[in-house]
């Protein structure tokens, strides 16, 4: 084989594999953005915030965003028991009575899930209760796409609806997620529950 066809065989050889890691990589951030749910927001009945903050009180900082926005009158926290008389749902409460929500204006709803299905066992009825057609889900944004679906599913034809709004807490972005320890540890995780919660179903 000469030179000159050898250099050019190695050459379509080195496009494929640059083409195949190419799809490598969209594949792989392809299936991390599958685990991140985020709808138009317009205005809604409630924003709920969803247990299992962070230390710093992100999800609670976003929810609040939204309602200085005009997009809920009301604020429902859902959380569970943390230690010694300390409540999830309490300290959110206060977080948010903090950053300039009115007392009045939000809901704290104390529970003992293990479980989002759980959790949405327990908050639907609550927001059922109060008469609610819509309501913006805010919550991790790996955590979305299913927290979204459980949500739905345990609301059924009757409602309320679900509008996904994600935080973007540093734990996980779809983009590169394999790159960071953090980030893989985070998509094995939700991974893990996904697959679980289509299961149950």
């Amino acid at each position: 084989m000469s030179p000159a066809r050898r250099g050019r065989r190695w050459l379509w050889v080195s496009v494929i594999l640059l083409a195949a890691a190419a799809a490598a990589v969209f594949s792989l951030d392809a299936v991390g953005r599958a685990l991140i749910a985020e709808d138009p927001l317009h205005q809604a009945g409630a924003i709920l915030v969803l247990g299992g903050e962070t230390r710093e009180g992100d999800r609670v900082a976003h929810a609040v965003q939204l309602y200085k926005q005009g997009l809920a009158p009301l604020l429902v926290v859902s959380g569970t028991p943390m230690g010694f008389r300390t409540h999830e749902a309490e300290v959110m409460q206060r977080h948010a009575e903090f950053l300039g929500v009115p007392a009045a204006r939000i809901l704290a709803v104390k529970h003992n899930a293990e479980s989002t299905r759980e959790e949405a066992g327990i908050v639907v009825p609550v927001l059922r209760g109060r008469g609610l057609n819509e309501v913006i889900l805010v919550t991790s944004n790996y955590h979305t796409a299913r927290a979204k679906r459980i949500f739905a599913k345990a609301a059924g034809p009757s409602g309320p609806t679900f509008l996904a709004s994600p935080v973007h807490e540093g734990n996980f972005e779809s983009e590169g997620w394999w790159m960071k320890r953090r980030h893989a540890k985070t998509f094995v995780y939700e991974a893990i529950k996904t697959v679980w919660s289509a299961i149950e179903d």
